[in-house]
C-alpha cells in the first residue's frame, strides 16, 4: 500500500473551503477514507490545524474536525533526531524539512502537498494532489 505524508494545506484545503483546492484535497481524503493509501500527518501538523481551524472557525470545530480525521489519518511522530536532522535539511523553509524528515523517517513513499515547489531538494518526493491521482498507480 502506499503511504503518503499530507501537508497541512490539504486538510486546511479540505476544511476551510479553500478553493480551488478543496476538489483535489478532497479527493485525496476520500482515498485514506476508503483505505486505498495509507495517509499519516505529522504530530507538529495536527496542532497547526487545531490553532488554525479555532482561530478562524472555533475550538468546538477545530476539536470535531480533528475527531473525524483521526478515524482515517494516522499520526506520523516527530522526535528529535527528526528536528536534528530538519535544522541541517537543504529545504529553505523549516516546517517543510520537519515534513521531509518526518516522511523519511517512516518510510512514507510521498508528500502531498500544494507547495510542490518547496520541496524542490527534498530527498523524498513531493506531489500536489493532481500530479498524485497522475503519476501514481493506486491498485
Amino acid at each position: 500500500m502506499i503511504i503518503v505524508l499530507l501537508d497541512t494545506n490539504i486538510i486546511l484545503d479540505f476544511l476551510l473551503e479553500r478553493k480551488p483546492f478543496i476538489e483535489q484535497s478532497e479527493k485525496i481524503l476520500q482515498l485514506s477514507f476508503d483505505n486505498k493509501i495509507k495517509a499519516y500527518i505529522s504530530a507538529t501538523t495536527i496542532t497547526d490545524i487545531y490553532y488554525i481551524i479555532q482561530k478562524e472557525i472555533d475550538k468546538e470545530t477545530a476539536k470535531n474536525f480533528i475527531s473525524e480525521v483521526l478515524k482515517f489519518i494516522d499520526i506520523a511522530s516527530v522526535d528529535k533526531l527528526v528536528i536534528e536532522e530538519a535544522l541541517n535539511s537543504s529545504l529553505d523553509d523549516f516546517e517543510d524539512a520537519v515534513q521531509e524528515n518526518t516522511a523519511l523517517h517512516h518510510n512514507f513513499n510521498y508528500i502531498i502537498t500544494r507547495n510542490i515547489h518547496d520541496y524542490k531538494t527534498s530527498k523524498i518526493k513531493a506531489l500536489t494532489p493532481s500530479k498524485f491521482y497522475n503519476e501514481v498507480d493506486i491498485a
